[in-house]
């Protein structure tokens, strides 16, 4: 019964409700979570089995990554501090409850991250709908160069990385997927510097598919071995038949009104 009860929760996690402009937590919660002021010289953030790690890093970038927005623009407000002091974070499950977190979908996982820098850090933001330069990802007028995926290639939504697909190598100047969707590839490809805007998916192409992507990277020195390789955008058209081409987009933004250095553990 216990398991079962945990497992309802689990469900309604996503379900937010707003009242007087301020988001209820969610129902699950870490079991064990630390903070503390960091001397690293270096950062990592990153989503483990069981919940989160990050050394160096600062409350910037912790809610860059709970709400899933990685454009620096997209993110305003707060105080001084906000970017400047740099922290190690631990967030753990029980390790009875690590197979229910496993089964959570990535928006469920990012609330819980919110819920936690909400408690540590007093964090309070709002939401504001702003237009910005972007990419429409279309299919080119050679038409598309994909390869169907195989069912047993294809993974679940809601993996821990969010992307629907796997990635089986990801390095500066290489992508290769198995089993991604043309809403997954736009979702990579917002990320990546060589691009520098966010990417929708207007391909209208609905499948599966594997490929492998290769460019040469635009802010690293060019050898004489990769002086001829391709752009992204034209890696892009050549390799996959789709294209990047200019728009504009609404998207969310977030904007800190309040926040607390914490303290420690």
């Amino acid at each position: 019964m216990k398991r079962a009860t945990f497992q309802l929760l689990a469900c309604i996690a996503t379900c937010i409700t707003v009242i007087n402009g301020q988001q209820t937590r969610p129902s699950i919660t870490f079991a064990v979570s630390t903070v503390k002021p960091s001397q690293s010289q270096g950062w990592r953030l990153q989503p483990t089995l069981n919940g989160y790690t990050a050394m160096g890093v600062s409350l910037f970038q912790m809610i860059q990554e709970a709400y899933g927005i990685y454009q620096p623009d997209r993110l305003s407000g707060g105080p001084a501090w906000i970017d400047a002091s740099k922290f190690d974070l631990e967030a753990k499950m029980e390790d009875a409850d690590v197979s229910v977190y496993r089964g959570l979908t990535l928006e469920q996982r990012h609330q819980m991250l919110q819920a936690l820098l909400a408690d540590r850090f007093k964090l309070v933001v709002h939401h504001e709908l702003k237009e910005f330069p972007a990419y429409a990802l279309v299919v080119a007028k050679s038409g598309p160069k994909l390869h169907a995926a195989t069912l047993e290639q294809t993974t679940p939504d809601g993996d821990i990385k969010g992307i629907t697909g796997l990635v089986t190598q990801s390095q500066r100047g290489l992508l290769a997927v198995q089993g991604f969707s043309m809403e997954g590839l736009a979702s990579l490809l917002s990320g990546y510097g060589d691009v520098g805007r966010k990417v929708v998916d207007k391909t209208g192409l609905k499948g599966r598919y594997d490929f492998t992507l290769r460019w040469a990277p635009n802010d690293r020195a060019i050898t004489a071995s990769d002086a001829s390789g391709p752009s992204i955008f034209t890696a892009i058209q050549e390799d996959l038949g789709l294209k990047l081409e200019p728009s504009r987009t609404m998207l969310d933004t977030i904007v800190v009104d309040h926040a607390e250095k914490p303290t420690e553990n």
